[in-house]
């Protein structure tokens, strides 16, 4: 039996663009109150607007401990409880491990294993508090072996996912449940960018869209508090893309 998520408080990284944004978005529209997190203060605002009362903004960069910090306790002061946390944010740099500079396997391992774990680390005691749940938003990389140009990143996300895995063992009996999602190639400014840069056509209708995970999201988050979704992985229905 699926659970409603009105009066629940939820906080959703990299809301201001893609998966995140949709994400948040959804969300709102099922009735819970959502902490807009992302770097694009305008973008988040203008989110924020469009969700209505329930959506904050909350402009904060996740490879900054002190910003980490700050945003902890900005939360705790503005709501009682925190329900759910979606790690939607990241970044990746393309290139091949022989020539790609050592700073953007560190730029990506700060952004999407580092700040997750901090801000993990920190609403810990408050996810515990009412059985929450924690999503981590990774990559279908994870499980396809073609990942040449692409190392360091799906370095970073079988790290994540690795720090998931070992979270829901040491958290389960507290009633928290954590969820792993695995999206293929989604139709986001970010997949324009490496398009771009690789040289291939953009083809956004042969991918996933930002609401078809964000629904994924959903269902992980509404299932019956008896089950709990543990990986779940979303493939384009034309393939091959992944």
């Amino acid at each position: 039996m699926s659970r409603s998520l009105e009066n629940m408080t939820a906080l959703v990284t990299g809301a201001s663009s893609g998966i995140g944004r949709a994400t948040a978005s959804l969300l709102a529209r099922s009735k819970a109150r959502v902490a807009l997190v992302g770097r694009r203060q305008a973008a988040l605002e203008e989110l924020a607007t469009e969700c209505g009362s329930l959506a904050s903004a909350y402009p904060c960069d996740m490879t900054d401990d002190t910003q980490l910090k700050g945003l902890a306790t900005r939360l705790q002061a503005d709501f009682a409880r925190i329900d759910i946390l979606v790690h939607s944010a990241g970044i990746i740099k393309l290139g091949r491990t022989e020539t790609s500079p050592v700073a953007d396997l560190d730029a990506q391992y700060a952004a999407n294993v580092r700040g997750p774990y901090i801000l993990t680390q920190l609403l810990l005691p408050l996810l515990r508090a009412v059985s929450g749940q924690i999503v981590f938003v990774n990559s279908l990389i994870t499980r396809v072996n073609n990942t040449g140009g692409r190392g360091s990143y799906a370095a970073t996300q079988q790290a994540v996912h690795s720090i998931a895995n070992a979270l829901r063992d040491e958290v389960n009996e507290a009633g928290v449940r954590v969820t792993t999602i695995f999206p293929g190639t989604t139709a986001t400014q970010r997949q324009v960018n490496l398009h771009e840069i690789s040289g291939k056509r953009y083809d956004p209708d042969r991918m996933l869209q930002p609401e078809d995970v964000a629904e994924a999201v959903l269902f992980a988050l509404t299932i019956g508090r008896t089950a709990e979704i543990t990986d779940l992985y979303l493939r384009p229905m034309l393939k091959p893309l992944v």
